[in-house]
C-alpha cells in the first residue's frame, strides 16, 4: 500500500491504512535516513492520547532500535510541544510524534520534527517517503533496554522561562481550561496553578473519541468552554487542541475570538509590553489585519504558504518575532521553531494580568485601531483537479478581480472588497475556502459566488454542499 505523506508526515484512518504494519514501515524508513545520513545521535519519540498511539509510538522505537540507532521514548502521553522542544534541547537527529492533531477521532498519524525542534523540511519528509520498504518489519514484541523519557519535565521548565510571573501571580484571574478529551490536560492548570491563577478545567477527562467531535478548537467546538466561562464568571477561557499545539479561545463573555484577532492580540502584547522586536510571519489564509498591524509597528511581514512548516523554514534563517495561521497555531522562535497552544494561552493570560482589564476590552481597542474584518472558512468534502489548472476568473458575482495570487492554492483579490482563497487540505480530503471581507453579508455572498464558480470548474456537488 502506497502511503501519502502531507504536512509534516503522514495521517491516515485507523485500521484502514493506519495500522501497526504501515507504522512499522514508516519506521523503517525513518531508520534508513538516519542511517543514510550518517548522523546517530537518537531519536525521541512522543505519543498523544488517540486510540492506540502509544503502542504505535512502541512499535516505531523498536523498529528503529533494531537498527542501532538510539531512541528515546516518552514514558507517558504528551503534547506536541513537548516532543518538539525535547528533541532540540536533547539535541536528536529526528523527533516523532504520534498524532492526527486536530483531525477527526478516526484518523491518526506521524508527525516528524527536525533536530531543532521545528517541523522537517518537505525534502526530508520527501526522503523518508522514498525510503519506505514495501513490505513491513516483523512485529517487536518487546523493545529491550528501550528507554523511556520524561519529556514533560524537560519542556515545562522551558515554558516557565517564558512568561513573566509577576503579573500573573496573584492576579485574581480565574481561567477555564478546555483540553477537549485530549493530550493537553494537565499542562495549564499545572503552569497557571502553581501561580495562584484559579483554573477550572473542562473536558479533562482522557477519550480517544473526544466526545464524538473532532478536536479542533474552533468555535463550532467549544460551546462547553463558551458555557462553563460564562457559568464560573471567568476571565477567559483556553482551548487546547488534540496534540496541544494549536489554541483556542473565548473571551469573559462567552464569545469566541478567532484566530486572526487571537493572532493580533499576541503581536501587540509583545511589541506594545514587552518591547520586543522582529520579523511577523503568517501564512497565506491570515487575515490581512496581521499586514496592518506589523506595519503600524514598523515590523516586516513575510508571506508563507500554509503549514508551520514553512513559518519554521523563515525562522531558522532570520529574527522571527513570531509566526501564525489560520488554523490557531503559533509559535515563537525564541522558545521553539513550532506551533505551540500552550505558551500561546499563557502569554494570553499574561496580557490581561498586565493590563489589568478585560480581553474583550482589549480586543475592541485593537479592532478599532486596525479594524480586522469578517472572516470565514469553509470545508467542502469533495475531490477537485489540481486548482492550479484553472483560469481564474475576471469576475466573482459583482465584484472585480483585481489580483490573482497562487502562493498555495488558488487566492482571487477584489481590491479593498476582500478576497477568497482556494485551497485543498494537506491532511483530509477536502477543499478548504477561506473568505475576508469588511462585513458578514459580504463574505457569505463571495462565499456562494465563489462555491458557484469553482463547482462550476470542477465538480457540480460542491454547489449543493454550500447550500446545505
Amino acid at each position: 500500500m502506497d502511503l501519502r505523506f502531507g504536512t509534516e508526515g503522514w495521517r491516515g484512518i485507523i485500521a484502514d491504512d493506519f495500522t501497526f504494519a504501515n507504522v512499522r514501515r514508516v519506521g523503517r524508513a525513518v531508520a534508513w535516513y538516519l542511517r543514510e545520513l550518517d548522523v546517530q545521535q537518537g531519536v525521541v519519540i512522543g505519543y498523544d492520547t488517540r486510540f492506540l498511539s502509544s503502542r504505535c509510538a512502541r512499535e516505531i522505537a523498536g523498529v528503529i532500535q533494531q537498527d542501532g540507532i538510539p531512541v528515546y521514548l516518552a514514558h507517558q502521553a504528551v503534547v506536541t510541544p513537548a516532543l518538539s522542544f525535547a528533541a532540540a534541547r536533547l539535541k536528536m537527529d529526528l523527533g516523532i510524534m504520534v498524532t492526527a492533531s486536530h483531525n477527526p477521532p478516526e484518523y491518526n498519524g506521524i508527525k516528524i520534527k527536525a533536530g531543532d525542534g521545528g517541523p522537517a523540511d518537505q525534502e526530508v519528509i520527501n526522503r523518508i517517503q522514498e525510503l519506505l520498504p514495501d513490505s513491513a518489519p516483523s512485529m517487536t514484541t518487546s523493545s529491550p533496554g528501550l528507554a523511556e523519557i520524561d519529556l514533560d519535565g524537560i519542556y515545562l521548565d522551558g515554558v516557565r522561562q517564558q512568561v513573566k510571573w509577576s503579573y500573573v501571580s496573584d492576579s485574581g484571574l480565574t481561567v477555564v481550561v478546555d483540553s477537549m478529551h485530549g493530550a493537553g490536560a494537565g499542562y495549564l492548570e499545572t503552569l497557571l496553578g502553581e501561580r495562584g491563577v484559579k483554573v477550572i478545567a473542562i473536558r479533562k477527562e482522557i477519550n480517544p473519541s473526544f466526545g464524538g467531535t473532532s478536536p479542533e478548537p474552533i468555535a463550532a467546538n467549544l460551546k462547553p468552554l463558551a458555557a462553563a466561562v460564562r457559568r464560573y464568571r471567568a476571565d477567559l477561557g483556553l482551548a487546547l487542541d488534540g496534540d496541544g499545539d494549536r489554541l483556542g479561545v473565548v473571551d469573559h463573555l462567552g464569545n469566541y475570538v478567532d484566530a486572526h484577532r487571537v493572532f493580533l492580540l499576541l503581536l501587540t502584547h509583545l511589541v506594545r509590553n514587552r518591547k520586543q522586536r522582529g520579523i511577523v510571519v503568517k501564512t497565506f489564509s491570515t487575515s490581512s489585519s496581521i499586514d496592518l498591524a506589523a506595519r503600524n509597528f514598523g515590523l516586516t511581514v513575510r508571506e508563507t504558504p500554509i503549514g508551520f512548516k514553512h513559518i519554521a523554514r523563515v525562522s531558522r534563517r532570520e529574527p522571527v518575532l513570531m509566526g501564525g495561521e489560520e488554523s490557531g497555531g503559533y509559535g515563537f522562535p525564541q522558545h521553539l521553531l513550532d506551533r505551540d497552544g500552550i505558551l500561546a494561552g499563557l502569554l494570553l493570560v499574561e496580557c490581561v494580568a498586565e493590563e489589568q482589564r478585560s480581553l474583550r476590552s482589549i480586543l475592541d481597542g485593537l479592532e478599532e485601531q486596525f479594524a480586522p474584518g469578517y472572516y470565514r472558512r469553509l470545508d467542502l468534502p469533495v475531490a477537485f483537479s489540481p486548482l492550479c489548472e484553472l483560469v481564474p476568473p475576471s469576475r466573482l458575482g459583482n465584484r472585480a478581480v483585481t489580483e490573482v495570487e497562487k502562493l498555495d492554492g488558488l487566492k482571487l483579490r477584489f481590491g479593498d472588497e476582500g478576497w477568497i482563497l482556494f485551497r485543498l487540505s494537506g491532511t483530509e480530503p477536502v477543499l478548504r475556502v477561506y473568505v475576508e471581507a469588511e462585513t458578514e453579508a459580504a463574505v457569505e455572498e463571495i462565499i456562494q459566488e465563489g462555491c458557484r464558480w469553482i463547482a462550476s470548474q470542477t465538480a457540480p456537488q460542491a454547489v449543493s454542499a454550500v447550500s446545505r
